[in-house]
């Protein structure tokens, strides 16, 4: 079981302004937006092993007493009658969905500061290789699905989109696993393509002339032979009749 205690942080003169109840370290810990804390020889623990109901209760007596700035009936800076705290976040507890949404509405709209390129520089430093090699469940998987359909990003501008070709330039990806493979072919299967889909693709080909690695690879699917579409009469190479063409030709 907890124990909790009734803390005071004192000022220069000895007078407490502010009284709280906690366990552990809570005393010499506080978070962004509450009141400041003085240094160790101005906190003092008022009284010891209570329970979370006698502590409250203490908190509460202790705030009535000496009263608070705010309403002008005294001398602490609690912002609150006391008695409401909880006893902290414990691990496996899970907020309803009533919680979610209060804190998803007390969020809307709220912009946070831009970051400074440092803070950016950190941030990405201690995300790198944190997922490296980390395999979601099903179920994981499934909830991340769900919470991306019907989402749709903000247009790129031109600025992004150069930046973007300029990253992904000469960049050669690892060979994919047969397993991959796979995947994606199956993903593709069947797949319908709308006019303007296949306008954009065709757009982006034009006069785009290929680079010696896709070259190569077209050579080398070439040597392996070519093979006819039976709906269009297309002659091509095994890659492009597997994609484009048999049961995925627009002619079928």
């Amino acid at each position: 079981m907890t124990i909790y205690y009734v803390y005071a942080y004192l000022r220069n003169d000895g007078s407490p302004y502010y009284i709280g109840k906690g366990s552990g370290s809570r005393i010499f810990t506080k978070s962004k937006g509450e009141v400041g804390k003085p240094t160790k020889d101005r906190m003092i623990i008022i009284e010891n092993n209570l329970t979370t109901v006698g502590a409250l209760a203490l908190e509460r007596r202790l705030i009535r007493w000496y009263g608070r700035k705010d309403l002008g009936t005294g001398i602490l800076r609690n912002k609150t009658n006391g008695g409401d705290g909880g006893s902290g976040a414990k691990k496996g507890n899970v907020l309803s969905n009533i919680t979610r949404e209060k804190i998803s509405k007390a969020k809307l709209g709220i912009k946070r500061k831009p970051m400074s390129e440092e803070s950016k520089k950190k941030l990405s430093e201690s995300m790198k290789g944190k997922n490296l090699g980390k395999v979601r469940t099903l179920k994981q998987r499934e909830a991340i699905s769900r919470r991306q359909i019907g989402r749709t990003g903000k247009p790129h501008t031109e600025e992004t989109k150069q930046k973007l070709r300029e990253i992904n330039l000469g960049k050669v990806l690892g060979p994919m696993s047969d397993e991959h493979r796979k995947k994606i072919s199956q993903a593709l299967t069947g797949k319908i393509r709308s006019k303007e889909h296949c306008d954009n693709l065709s757009n982006s080909l034009k006069g785009r002339k290929p680079n010696i690695r896709e070259r190569k690879a077209y050579l080398k699917a070439m040597e392996k032979g070519k093979t006819e579409c039976e709906y269009c009469g297309y002659i091509t190479t095994l890659g492009n009749y597997r994609r484009w063409h048999g049961i995925n030709c627009k002619h079928k």
